[in-house]
């Protein structure tokens, strides 16, 4: 009986293990034809010597799992990108390299969720497969999301505050991505807990919890900023620019929000509590 055990024991720890190998790290939809490149961006953590154990996924439309759509194989050695696209000319157009893999499963919009699988396990998310993503705060239509470096992966539950966003429409009119506006930024996660790329600097938000209606928005260089706040269940209840550091939340009811703050092309987002 014990050998069985510790047998179990072993399987279930090794298991454990090589759940933690891979994730998602960065998402793109793409303004070329069609809405492409549509690319999904996975990081590879520790060295894999079977990429068959693992696999990817979308959910579109909020219509739930479609479970795993794609087995990856061949191997991958930590410190790896992988890409996965719907179609390859437009991904080298754009980014100027091949992917890894070209699978329709790929076909997703910015609000769309995705899924990554190990041994038939969801081990990674984003956005939240059971919603349309249209109007969320992770609604990246005609843009990207990327992971923040030293988080994820994070299994069923999708951690929005992980993630940068660069809002809808962000690429609209871009041939490249060297020459975009609002550049995705392809390879750059780390699995070390950095400053964000796409953090506004010198972010500041106060009160939080707010009790009086108005919270102070400071930055490194305070210009306009586009607000939006979600509630619990990820419906806009607030959209507004400010040319100032406040901002009047009198209208919210007591509870907790998700605060996305744009300025410049940078992204910042926070819980926000109201008493």
């Amino acid at each position: 009986m014990k050998k069985i055990y510790f047998l179990l024991l072993s399987i279930t720890s090794g298991l454990a293990v090589s759940a933690q190998d891979m994730v998602i790290t960065g998402v793109f939809d793409g303004p070329l034809t069609g809405g492409t490149p549509k690319v999904i961006e996975i990081y590879v953590i520790n060295n894999i010597a079977d990429l068959s154990l693992y696999g990817f996924g979308s959910a579109n439309n909020g219509g739930g799992t479609d479970g795993q759509e794609l087995t990856f194989s061949g191997s991958a050695s930590a410190g790896q990108f992988i890409y996965i696209a719907s179609e390859q000319p437009n991904f080298n157009a754009y980014f100027g390299f091949n992917p890894d893999f070209v699978d329709a499963s790929a076909g997703i919009n910015g609000d769309d969720a995705l899924e990554l699988f190990f041994n038939g396990t969801v081990i990674d998310t984003f956005g939240d497969i059971n919603v349309d993503g249209t109007g969320t705060a992770w609604d990246h239509v005609d843009g990207w999301a990327y992971r923040n470096s030293g988080t994820g992966p994070d299994g069923t539950t999708f951690v929005i505050g992980s993630w940068s966003f660069s809002g809808i429409d962000a690429a609209d009119g871009c041939t490249t991505n060297a020459s975009c506006a609002s550049v995705f930024p392809i390879g750059t996660y780390s699995g070390t807990l950095s400053s964000n790329f796409n953090e506004i600097e010198n972010f500041r938000l106060y009160p939080n919890p707010v009790s009086n209606g108005k919270i102070t928005i400071s930055t490194q260089r305070n210009l306009t900023k586009q607000i939006a706040i979600y509630d619990i269940l990820g419906k806009q209840v607030l959209s507004q620019k400010i040319t100032s550091n406040q901002l009047s939340v009198a209208s919210l009811n007591k509870g907790v929000y998700l605060l996305r703050v744009t300025e410049e092309g940078k992204t910042t987002v926070r819980k926000l509590i109201v008493q």
